[in-house]
């Protein structure tokens, strides 16, 4: 079902890059997808990550669209759609969780070497401090295993239904939350009208359910997820007029 959504998204990429690259709406703006892995941090992990527990990662695919505006050579404002998963495991891996992910992020980022369009015949890379805002709609589950037989048994739900679960605990409908995005990347010229991002972000989600265990009682917002992900950009614009400095 991911690859199927992230195709739509990329169909629908190409529409809106091809209606304005027609027009002056399109100078500095690029527009790129990318794939990653997301790893789960919080109150239901331990102090590893595994990548093969009960035939199960803890670094998991994520799926990126993104879209930015250069302001000027140092400023670029966009948005980004994530779709992902999390598998965490703690208690001698009797106990999991699994969140699937779909967010929307408004992206602020600020070159560090001045140069975020990527233009300038002196440099062909930039790197970027990252900072964002986005909403997360999420639904998870908390499960207790058995190590012996490897059953795993729902503990509590959120957003599945009204699912039977060994503690009661339900809330049957998917849930929105805030969340805060953090980051840093690297981007590389590969012409004038391709680029491409080494993106690392860290997202601060303010609900504690996120992870599925609606037994946990922490009113301490600890539950967040970090993203590492290749992104190809394209300049949907190569040859338009570019404002201030040269524009990526």
């Amino acid at each position: 079902m991911i690859i199927n959504l992230y195709k739509v998204s990329i169909f629908f990429v190409l529409f809106i890059s091809t209606l304005i690259s027609k027009s002056q709406i399109s100078n500095g703006l690029r527009v790129g997808v990318g794939v990653g892995e997301s790893i789960y941090w919080g109150s239901q992990m331990d102090n590893k990550i595994s990548f093969n527990t009960y035939d199960k990662s803890e670094a998991n695919l994520g799926l990126n669209i993104q879209f930015y505006k250069a302001l000027d050579s140092k400023n670029e404002i966009g948005i980004r759609y994530l779709n992902t998963e999390l598998w965490s495991f703690k208690t001698n891996d009797m106990q999991a969780m699994n969140a699937k992910i779909n967010e929307f992020a408004v992206i602020y980022q600020r070159s560090l070497n001045g140069n975020s369009d990527m233009y300038s015949n002196r440099l062909n890379f930039t790197h970027n401090l990252v900072l964002g805002l986005s909403l997360i709609s999420f639904k998870s589950r908390a499960y207790s295993i058995n190590p012996a037989t490897k059953v795993f048994t729902v503990f509590s739900s959120v957003g599945n239904g009204n699912e039977p679960t060994t503690s009661g605990l339900i809330k049957p409908n998917s849930q929105l939350a805030l969340g805060g995005v953090f980051g840093y990347n690297f981007g590389f010229r590969l012409s004038n009208s391709f680029s491409i991002y080494l993106e690392n972000t860290f997202t601060l989600s303010a609900s504690n359910y996120i992870h599925g265990n609606l037994a946990s009682k922490s009113k301490i917002t600890n539950n967040g997820y970090t993203y590492s992900a290749l992104t190809l950009y394209i300049n949907l614009n190569p040859n338009g007029k570019r404002l201030g400095c040269p524009k990526f």
